[in-house]
């Protein structure tokens, strides 16, 4: 639910933000200095002896206007030293490959800092700026959660140099000096250049020699052709590549293909006696059996099928896994985060390329304080039904300073590429469809809607903040491949998170016009699901006609009613004996849940939980068996006032196992 006035938007104008890391009391301040009056630009201009370099590569890219301007912004200034042995190393790398059939392309074809072409001056300039201002204490090991202006994430890890703690840039360039506070943002000085790697995903798995052996299951199964796609065009349109403003929102920036690569090391394989290709198919064919033995293109074979389960088509960053790290601004002036209760596990579920489900879970609920801090994939507390899958559950996704710490092969990895990203783990993950159909997916899953739509995290959508974007981002017909818009006046809008609503993670998404459109849905194990739907009520709602499959679910909801309407019939727990278990299932009966309590009602500003919430509920939808692949739900507004809109949050698939039985977690 959105309020808006004059005083929210003055705040929004004004907002600061405050963030901390656990290392925070560690960070050296002795060379902080605050300029009163000095930008950025006059703050590099001013030090020309020691930075003589960096500025004709910003004046070549003409980015001083950037840098005097008004605004919020990070800058990481490399001093002329490190310049120099950045250009001089990729003069080298190109040098020595140019004759090769593939040569390797940097770029940079001189050692010389004269003979810089202009586009790579823009290309290093807009390595190193980032439109939004984070001091150290604000930077969480994972990425910044703000794109460089190169449209590219920068990750950020802890070390020590001389047994004193530094800030890694893309695990290349340590924060020397930080915190040069001045008037435009923050300068932070830096040991070597921010070099964004300029190869494709599967080039920089292959750079890689503890990821050889699924670098070669790559080639052979020819997915690492599929992972080739950077800018795609989607229907033969052509979306702007800058901000452009339209009705109720702006589109979005880009239409980037973008990837996820979870990687077990060569050290890992070993393990399990795995130490060259053919032991992979080996081993892949013990799980995935033996069709199309002798075509490894195929998507039947089980070589193909075990790499195509280790790759999801958007690229998630560690601190945004499961949508956990990740900080937005409000109109308010504190930083605020999703609106999460503490405590309760985090969890995330993704279509890979095999057309399957893997979870993604931060188990914050668990006793053991580690375990607590790690993120896992087909993550379960209660082990496995199927004995063989004991080893292959609970896979950790291993952050970039734990990674390169383990092995001292291992301290040159940089988990980015020019189009995705790679996390590495310390098990073979496996897709098993009894293990996950009985064990790990045999639970409420609740899906964002943007967790439906890769493009949103993709381009800059799903993590944006307010003042970056205003706010509002408007989706237009054909975007997103999950989405058909079956009406020309549907408008469908992405608000990103704020603090004055009731939202799953904060944001949430509005449709108006005279809309009709669906979703597909994700491909969960074939069974018997309950499929329902969370949204906030108001009088701006619409009434709606719900179909799946092209099938009608019932009769159209008045999306309008708030939850204590004796139709749907809400009480508040605290004023019943047993805590609302009674409640529940007479809501259940009238075909409405409450909303779940592991979110907070931000807006009343009181520590109540969307469950305490009148406006704030779940409707289901239907109960119907799912084959687990390519259906569809689609919205119908069957009311005429055009000014009516569908608000909706999440999704919630329910197999009929979990509804047979107690289940506790449906207020979570």
């Amino acid at each position: 639910m959105r309020i808006f006035s004059f005083f929210a938007i003055v705040l929004a104008m004004t907002a600061s933000c405050v963030g901390f890391i656990s290392c925070s009391e560690d960070i050296n301040t002795s060379n902080r200095y605050t300029f009163t009056g000095e930008t950025i630009a006059d703050f590099i201009l001013n030090r020309e002896e020691r930075f003589g370099s960096m500025i004709k590569i910003f004046r070549q890219a003409e980015k001083f206007g950037l840098l005097s301007t008004y605004g919020r912004y990070t800058v990481f200034v490399p001093g002329d030293s490190a310049i120099e042995a950045y250009i001089r190393k990729q003069y080298e790398i190109y040098d020595s490959t140019k004759n090769d059939p593939v040569p390797t392309w940097t770029g940079i074809t001189s050692p010389y800092l004269e003979d810089l072409s202009d586009s790579m001056a823009v290309v290093i300039s807009n390595s190193h700026i980032v439109p939004y201002k984070y001091e150290m204490a604000d930077m969480k090991e994972g990425v910044l959660d703000t794109r460089n202006y190169n449209d590219r994430y920068l990750s950020v890890s802890f070390t020590t140099v001389d047994e004193r703690f530094r800030i890694m840039i893309n695990n290349q360039a340590g924060i020397t000096e930080g915190d040069n506070l001045v008037e435009n943002g923050v300068v932070h000085l830096v040991d070597a250049v921010v070099s964004p790697s300029t190869n494709s995903l599967p080039k920089v798995i292959s750079d890689y020699p503890y990821f050889s052996i699924m670098s070669a299951a790559l080639i052979e199964t020819g997915i690492d052709e599929q992972l080739q796609k950077y800018v795609e065009l989607l229907k033969g349109k052509e979306y702007p590549y800058a901000y452009e403003s339209c009705s109720g929102g702006i589109y979005p920036l880009s239409y980037y293909a973008k990837f996820t690569a979870f990687l077990e090391p060569n050290e890992v394989f070993a393990k399990y006696g795995i130490y060259t290709l053919d032991d992979l198919k080996e081993f892949a064919q013990k799980w995935y059996g033996t069709e199309d033995v002798n075509d490894p293109t195929s998507p039947k074979n089980a070589l193909y099928k075990f790499v195509a389960y280790h790759f999801l088509n958007r690229e998630l960053n560690y601190n945004i896994i499961v949508h956990y790290n990740i900080d937005h601004q409000s109109y308010k002036s504190e930083r605020v985060g999703s609106g999460m209760v503490q405590g309760l596990d985090r969890k995330e579920y993704y279509e890979t390329f095999l057309g399957t489900m893997v979870k993604a879970v931060k188990p914050l609920s668990s006793d053991k304080a580690e375990e607590a801090q790690n993120i896992y994939l087909n993550y379960s507390h209660n082990g496995c039904i199927n004995p063989q899958m004991l080893n292959h559950l609970n896979i950790r996704v291993i952050d970039l300073s734990t990674f390169t710490k383990m092995n001292e092969a291992y301290a040159d990895f940089s988990s980015g590429a020019l189009n995705g990203v790679i996390h590495p783990i310390d098990k073979i993950l496996i897709y098993n469809e009894d293990e996950m159909k009985g064990n790990v997916l045999n639970e409420r899953m609740r899906f964002d809607v943007a967790t439906l739509l890769p493009e949103l995290t993709n381009n800059g959508v799903r993590y944006a903040r307010w003042q970056e974007t205003g706010g509002c981002f408007h989706i237009p017909d054909g975007y997103c491949k999950n989405i058909e818009m079956y009406s020309t006046t549907t408008e469908w809008h992405y608000y990103c998170p704020y603090s004055w609503g009731t939202n799953y993670f904060g944001d949430e998404i509005i449709v108006s016009g005279q809309f009709d459109f669906a979703y597909r849905l994700p491909p969960v194990p074939a069974g018997t699901y309950e499929l329902r739907m969370g949204y906030t009520a108001t009088w701006a709602r619409s009434i709606t006609q719900f179909y799946v499959d092209g099938k009608i679910t019932g009769i159209p909801v008045d999306l309008r009613i708030l939850m204590d309407d004796p139709r749907i019939g809400w009480i508040d727990d605290n004023t019943t004996e047993d805590d609302g278990v009674e409640n529940d299932k007479i809501m259940r009966s009238h075909g409405y849940m409450k909303a779940p309590s592991s979110y907070y009602a931000t807006h009343l500003n009181d520590g109540t939980t969307a469950r305490g919430y009148k406006g704030a509920g779940r409707i289901i939808i239907t109960q119907q068996h799912f084959t687990g692949k390519g259906h569809w739900l689609r919205m119908k507004k069957v009311d005429e006032p055009l000014d009516r809109q569908f608000n909706h949050d999440y999704f919630e698939l329910v197999p009929k196992s979990v509804l047979t039985g107690p289940n506790p977690e449906d207020r979570y």
